[in-house]
């Protein structure tokens, strides 16, 4: 959705010095697609379709007839500008022992992805999230989930990331992946969050 909409401005941005505007659908990475509704006090066009285009001559003049362009045009159009809107964050989870923070066998052997994907990003940007099930204590719960974080934080220092590159913080029992009622096990809520911006 962000790029569909950053390309959108974009394109508005670029058409306005050629004596008009020029708003294009574009498909997310997902594949998936909005619609936009282009409109003016002489008209409207919606575009709920990938690579159909509206022009806008003036604020008076209606949207013209929605008309498809092809990927070429679009890529000799706006690449260049496409390839320079920021990446999209990405989030790993890593789970734990219960009662720990030692991580599980699986989300060990995702460290080294997670150090690539870092590698990936001009100017990374790490949020290190603890967080625990409901055993325990809140408080005792908190201090565990900082530690979590802590635990993924040193790992990634020791790997060669700048340490004022990672923001840690707690969650504690709050914020499970599955609800549970007190007391009881859950081994997804026993995880560190990752993102990567």
């Amino acid at each position: 959705m962000m790029r569909k909409l950053l390309a959108v401005t974009l394109m508005l941005g670029l058409a306005a010095c050629a004596g008009g505007n020029r708003f294009v659908l574009l498909e997310d990475d997902d594949g998936s697609v909005g619609a936009i509704t282009v409109e003016n006090e002489a008209g409207a066009q919606t575009l709920d379709s990938p690579g159909i285009a509206v022009r806008v001559s003036d604020a008076g003049t209606a949207p013209g007839q929605p008309r498809a362009i092809s990927q070429q045009e679009i890529d000799e159009t706006w690449g260049a500008t496409l390839g320079a809107s920021p990446r999209k964050p990405r989030t790993f989870i890593l789970y734990f022992i219960i009662g720990s923070d030692r991580l599980t066998n699986e989300s060990l052997a995702q460290l080294p992805e997670i150090l690539d994907s870092i590698k990936e990003y001009p100017a990374a940007e790490v949020a290190v999230v603890g967080h625990t099930d409901r055993i325990g204590g809140e408080r005792r719960n908190a201090q565990l989930a900082l530690q979590r974080a802590e635990t993924i934080r040193d790992l990634l220092i020791a790997e060669g990331l700048e340490p004022q590159l990672i923001e840690v913080d707690s969650h504690g029992e709050n914020n499970p992946l599955v609800e549970t009622a007190d007391e009881v096990a859950e081994p997804r809520n026993r995880r560190v969050e990752v993102t990567v911006r």
